[in-house]
């Protein structure tokens, strides 16, 4: 929608989605991932050894070749196999790629916010925008460069809310992974916007409005290294354009599920192989969705961004003017099975 008038920009619903994708969209409130995930992964139940994680033991430098993780402290813990999964601020990423890390701030900032869907529809206003299908709801003002993206999450009953915006003034500067933004200077910001969503800001709990920068770094030309993995934001830091980031990691985890259950990574060659298969099925699908979310909404028009994607991706692209979220663009990222493409490259290279 338009942020000053409220006219529909685009409009379209999902209902489909999972019987045209073999699997339903779901919108997550990251906490909620974050235990899921690791509820799964400590469990006793189920194949594989439960994972043990380990609180207040910080990685500090890594030996990829040698697969040593070294430790504050100076303890030293040595994996057949190391995969390095430390985000977007990785401190592992410079032993990795040898040299410093190439992250910079791009001078965009996200405010963040939770509010309740109860006090949402409780508002006559924000419930006649709220009364359609579960879904992305976002408003745009192209003059100030804002574009402000809602979802619903757990079971509809929060509202997720992030406000993409040029950095202002005093916005982190000690440089943390987020820190807190008064309601006035969110308010101040969306002062071209109808009154009607700036009215969740005001249902946000006083402190309950972060602010944190975005990133980007050039693309890696490998996520192996030795025997080392690098996955997730430390080998591809992608702007949310496309709310693709999660989804790719979660690719990543399944095609490491396939290409190493069941063999020994002591065996050197075995290794050595499904490495190279890692490496082949993961970065043309890495850093395409990288490229295409790093480039905005105008992505393949963006003078540069299809040479720089053809660097690592043979196949079809969506057409030009395709927009976040349609259903080009949901076909090209999402209509695909991690799973079905590592087995199907496992088959065919031990067929080899």
């Amino acid at each position: 929608m338009t942020a000053g008038g409220l006219n529909v920009l685009m409009y379209e619903t999902y209902e489909d989605i999972g019987d045209a994708m073999g699997a339903k969209s779901w919108s997550f409130h990251r906490v909620d991932l974050h235990r899921g995930l690791r509820g799964l992964a400590t469990a006793e139940q189920g194949e594989g050894r439960a994972v043990e994680v380990k609180l207040g033991r910080e990685a500090v430098g890594v030996d990829c070749e040698k697969g040593e993780v070294r430790m504050r402290g100076g303890e030293v813990v040595r994996g057949d196999l190391v995969v390095i999964a430390d985000g977007a601020h990785s401190g592992l990423i410079e032993d990795f790629t040898g040299k410093p890390s190439e992250l910079k701030r791009i001078g965009r900032s996200i405010y963040r916010w939770l509010v309740s869907m109860d006090d949402v529809l409780a508002d006559p206003d924000l419930a006649e925008q709220y009364n359609r299908p579960p879904g992305f709801q976002s408003w745009t003002d192209p003059a100030s460069e804002i574009l402000w993206v809602s979802y619903t999450c757990r079971s509809g009953k929060v509202l997720n809310n992030a406000v993409v915006h040029p950095t202002q003034a005093g916005e982190g500067e000690e440089d943390l992974w987020h820190s807190e933004a008064p309601k006035d200077k969110v308010l101040a910001m969306l002062e071209n916007f109808h009154p009607t969503p700036k009215k969740i800001v005001h249902l946000a709990n006083e402190d309950g409005i972060k602010v944190h920068h975005l990133f980007k770094r050039p693309a890696l030309t490998s996520f192996v290294r030795g025997r080392t993995i690098v996955v997730g934001d430390a080998a591809h830091v992608m702007m949310p354009t496309h709310a693709a980031g999660g989804a790719i990691a979660i690719e990543t985890a399944a095609s490491l599920e396939v290409l190493f259950k069941g063999i020994s990574c002591k065996d050197e060659v075995v290794l050595k192989k499904r490495l190279e298969l890692f490496d082949k099925l993961r970065m043309p699908r890495c850093n395409l969705t990288m490229t295409a979310s790093n480039a905005g909404p105008g992505w393949i028009a963006v003078p540069g961004v299809e040479e720089e994607v053809r660097r690592f991706y043979a196949g079809p692209l969506p057409p030009v003017g395709s927009v976040p979220w349609g259903s080009a663009f949901r076909e090209f990222l999402f209509h695909h099975d991690e799973y079905r493409a590592a087995e199907e490259a496992l088959v065919e290279a031990e067929g080899q």
